[in-house]
């Protein structure tokens, strides 16, 4: 195999990020300094045996299982923090361009979200569980409840 200078093989590029590490770190944290680099290799169609391979010369053998949970866990990790990064930057925007003629529509009033309707098997419970509760549509749900109740009595006190 013929060496390009501007890259190196994938086994030295391991072998230096692994000597720069802790020796007593635990393969999955060594296993996440690495994914920088095995990521593009990944995109570029390497299979991930081929790359489990040169890790292992590089001095770091690793069970498929181990290669593969860590790397979801890392891609799933900077998925989240992109997703945290995107909505950080485009929600002090979006409110200096908001004119205040054009204010968003409240979301509907049902506050709990997954609400079973009777509870008859455990799979009730579970969504009793899992129940969503955005705390200001319950708190506009209140306000609706009370302001109905004190207009029905009034029109009843109007009756009589």
């Amino acid at each position: 195999m013929t060496e390009n200078p501007l890259k190196p093989d994938p086994i030295a590029r391991y072998r230096a990020v692994l000597e720069s590490l802790d020796p007593r770190l635990r393969q999955a944290a060594k296993l996440r300094a690495l994914y920088p680099l095995i990521e593009p290799q990944v995109a570029a169609g390497v299979p991930h045996a081929a790359i489990m391979e040169d890790l292992a010369a590089a001095g770091l053998p690793v069970r498929h299982n181990t290669y593969i949970t860590t790397l979801r866990r890392w891609r799933k990790a900077r998925r989240l923090a992109a997703e945290e990064a995107s909505q950080t930057t485009t929600t002090p925007a979006a409110e200096h361009d908001a004119t205040p003629a054009a204010k968003p529509t409240p979301p509907p009033l049902d506050a709990i979200q997954g609400r079973p309707s009777r509870i008859q098997t455990p799979g009730d419970l579970r969504k009793i569980r899992d129940m969503r509760i955005d705390l200001d549509a319950l708190r506009r749900e209140g306000l609706a409840n009370r302001a109905k109740a004190s207009q029905d009595t009034e029109t009843q006190h109007d009756k009589e």
